[in-house]
């Protein structure tokens, strides 16, 4: 089951700090994806989850970004990318 880590750019210290309580709040409706962590570090907001269906990570990008543009108001522009599928 691949293990995968996305994240998002652009945010400020503020927004990124807010959103990891609802990042995991709205993937606890995603039952999918499993064992995740959200965590703000280093002016990143990344995402870690495993599913058994996303090979290269696509989706949990995709879900990551409605879940971002649902927890954040963001004034900057921001970027979100798959870091690592292993």
């Amino acid at each position: 089951m691949p293990r995968i880590t996305v994240s998002c750019a652009g945010l400020t210290e503020g927004e990124g700090v807010a959103a990891v309580s609802c990042i995991l709040e709205e993937f606890s409706h995603r039952p999918w994806q499993r064992e995740v962590q959200c965590e703000w570090r280093t002016s990143l907001l990344r995402l870690t989850a495993t599913n058994e269906s996303d090979p290269n990570g696509l989706a949990l990008l995709d879900e990551f970004w409605d879940a971002v543009h649902i927890c954040v108001s963001y004034d900057n522009p921001i970027r979100v990318q798959v870091e690592s599928v292993s």
